[in-house]
């Protein structure tokens, strides 16, 4: 017969496998996990996007002061045109989508138990 998991020996056993041998395990992958988060912490934050786009679009903008040779027509009408304001249409709130009905009509249940009746008949 086996021996079952709440026997005393294999309960002891079992503890000293956690303690001598994974436990140690354990805390090696917790200090490598802590350093590894230590150094990067460490590190300067990152700039973020959206001040690189702000400092792309000043460099855009400085350039576009520079006077262009004979191109002063170059402004497109649609980006001189201010768009109108999206008008809210009729409807505040979208139509729910209803579904599809079975063209496939099934007898209740009376009416099946009646027919069942009759067949034996």
């Amino acid at each position: 017969m086996a021996k079952s998991a709440r026997s005393s020996s294999l309960k002891t056993n079992n503890q000293k496998l956690k303690k001598n041998v994974f436990g140690p395990v354990e805390k090696a992958r917790a200090l490598r996990l802590s350093t590894k988060l230590q150094e990067i912490a460490a590190q300067p934050k990152p700039v973020k996007e959206i001040e690189m786009m702000e400092v792309v679009s000043e460099e855009l903008v400085d350039e576009s002061k520079v006077p262009s040779a004979g191109n002063d027509d170059a402004i497109m009408e649609v980006d001189s045109e201010e768009k109108p304001a999206a008008k809210a249409e009729g409807k505040k709130r979208p139509e729910k989508r209803r579904g599809k009905k079975s063209n496939i009509v099934f007898a209740k249940f009376g009416e099946r138990r009646t027919q069942g009746i009759r067949k034996k008949k």
